[in-house]
C-alpha cells in the first residue's frame, strides 16, 4: 500500500525502531479480541539478512508495527518464526497486544503466598475497574507495556478479586466486558511524541462522536468491492447457566431464558462472583449476548475521500449504508459499527466488516 512502512521495534524499551521489508503482511484491528498474522520475507534480501543476522526478527524481543502516512494501523508481538530452506524465506507469527493479557495475572502477589492476595475496587465505573486491572497487569519488573489511560470515573460497580483464582488481566477483563452495559475495549497502537511504540487504551462506546461513512450499496458505479452478507446463529442460545464461586452443592449458579425455535443451552463460569445478584447479571447479559448475528463486509480503497486516512478509521466507527432489490441484502438504509478493519501492505484496499449499531 502506497505510504505504508513496516518496523521492528524492541520488546524491551519499545523504541529501538528498524525498517523492515516483509514480500507479504496482512494485519487488522478490532476491540474486544486479539488477532493474529503471519509476515513473510525473502532471505536473500540482502536487507533482510542483515535483520536476522542482528536479531531484529527475534520471537519474544520484537514487534513487527505497520504505519501508512505516518499513523500506525497494527503492532505484534513475534511469537514464532519459520525458516523454509528451499523457498528460501523466513515467516514470522506475530499477535497484538491482547496475546499478552493472557500471559498477565493480575495479582500482585505472585509468590507462593499468591492465594493470600486479595483486591477489592468499588465506587466506580467498569471503565476504570479495567484501568486499574490492566495497571495490576503491566506494574512490576519485565511487565511494563507503555498504555495512555483515559481518566477515572466513579460509578455504582464493585469488583474483588482473589489471589486464588490466578485470574489473568485478560480473565477479568473479559467478565466485564462481555456484560450487557460493559464497555468495548480497544488498544490503539501509535507513536509517542518521541517516537515510541505505545498504546491508548479506549473504552466505552467507542464510536468516535460526529465521525460517520456513508456508502451506497446500490449505485451503479461504486468504489466498493468483496461486498458480503452473511448471518450466524452459532453463538445463539435459549437457556444460559452461569456458575460463580464455589464447589459442588455449594456452587453459585444462576439461570436465564428466552424462548427459541429449539433448545440450546451453554454454559459460562464467573469464578470471582461471589454474590448471587451480581451472577444474575451476568447470566442475563450472556444470554443478550448470544443472538443471530448478521454482518456486512466490504472492501473500500485506503484512500477514499470517505474517511480522511488511517487515523480517522476506528474500531467503532459508524457506517450508514443502503442497499435497494439485492437478493439477500435487507432494503433501506442502516447504521452499523465497524467490528473489525484489515489489510496487507502490499494491497491499497481496506476490509470494512460491520455489525448494526
Amino acid at each position: 500500500m502506497k505510504g505504508t512502512r513496516v518496523w521492528s521495534v524492541s520488546a524491551a524499551n519499545f523504541s529501538d525502531k528498524a525498517l523492515i521489508h516483509p514480500d507479504d503482511c496482512p494485519w487488522s484491528r478490532a476491540p474486544n479480541d486479539g488477532a493474529s498474522h503471519t509476515a513473510s520475507f525473502n532471505i536473500n534480501d540482502e536487507a533482510t539478512a542483515e535483520h536476522m543476522k542482528a536479531g531484529i526478527l527475534e520471537p519474544l524481543e520484537r514487534f513487527i508495527v505497520i504505519e501508512d502516512g505516518g499513523v500506525v494501523t497494527y503492532a505484534g508481538l513475534i511469537w514464532d518464526d519459520t525458516y523454509d530452506r528451499d523457498a528460501q524465506t523466513l515467516t514470522i507469527t506475530h499477535d497484538d497486544i491482547w496475546s499478552i493479557l493472557d500471559l498477565r495475572l493480575i495479582a500482585e502477589d505472585r509468590t507462593a503466598n499468591i492465594t493470600n492476595w486479595k483486591k477489592t475496587y468499588s465506587g466506580l465505573s467498569y471503565d476504570t475497574i479495567v484501568k486499574r486491572l490492566m495497571q495490576l497487569a503491566t506494574t512490576g519488573l519485565g511487565r511494563n507495556i507503555p498504555i495512555r489511560y483515559e481518566d477515572d470515573y466513579t460509578g455504582g460497580e464493585e469488583r474483588t478479586y482473589y489471589g486464588y483464582n490466578l485470574d489473568t488481566v485478560l480473565d477479568a477483563i473479559t467478565e466485564i466486558m462481555d456484560l450487557d452495559d460493559g464497555p468495548d475495549i480497544d488498544f490503539r497502537p501509535e507513536w509517542d511524541t518521541s517516537g515510541s511504540l505505545r498504546w491508548t487504551m479506549r473504552t466505552g462506546d467507542l464510536s468516535p462522536e460526529g465521525q460517520t461513512i456513508e456508502v451506497n450499496l446500490a449505485a451503479p458505479k461504486t468504489d466498493l468491492r468483496g461486498i458480503t452478507y452473511k448471518r450466524s446463529g452459532r453463538t445463539m442460545a435459549t437457556h444460559q447457566v452461569a456458575i460463580g464461586e464455589g464447589s459442588g452443592i455449594d456452587m453459585l449458579t444462576a439461570t436465564a431464558t428466552r424462548t427459541g425455535p429449539m433448545s440450546l443451552e451453554v454454559i459460562d463460569q464467573f469464578k470471582n462472583i461471589k454474590d448471587a445478584a451480581q451472577l444474575q447479571k451476568n447470566a442475563t447479559s450472556a444470554l443478550a449476548a448470544r443472538k443471530l448475528i448478521s454482518q456486512i463486509d466490504f472492501s473500500i480503497r485506503a484512500d477514499s475521500p470517505r474517511f480522511g486516512n488511517m487515523w480517522d478509521l476506528k474500531p467503532g466507527t459508524l457506517v450508514r449504508w443502503y442497499s435497494n432489490g439485492d437478493a439477500h441484502i435487507p432494503d433501506g438504509w442502516h447504521l452499523s459499527e465497524i467490528i473489525k478493519y484489515s489489510g496487507n501492505v502490499t494491497s491499497d484496499w481496506i476490509k470494512l466488516e460491520l455489525q448494526p449499531k
